[in-house]
């Protein structure tokens, strides 16, 4: 496994530290390509970890992010 974090892997906790960025001002704040940096809110927003409120507009998805905790704890769980 790769120790390099992913485009989205660093968007998404650099938006919970700060989520009034939305993609442009996160590409700015990354020296990212706005495509991609709008590419991964899009894929963020798809798996629920992101709610979607308008354009450019985004909010953390808690419930979204807590199913997703539950799920990886209960796989960590079974593989005891």
């Amino acid at each position: 496994m790769s120790s390099r974090k992913s485009l989205k892997d660093t968007i998404f906790k650099e938006f919970l530290k700060n989520p009034n960025l939305g993609p442009s001002e996160m590409a700015e704040h990354l020296d990212a390509k706005y495509n991609s940096v709008k590419a991964a809110f899009a894929k963020l927003a798809e798996e629920r970890f992101l709610e979607r409120l308008g354009r450019g507009n985004y909010e953390p998805s808690i419930s979204g992010i807590l199913l997703d905790l539950i799920e990886r704890v209960e796989v960590l769980e079974k593989k005891r």
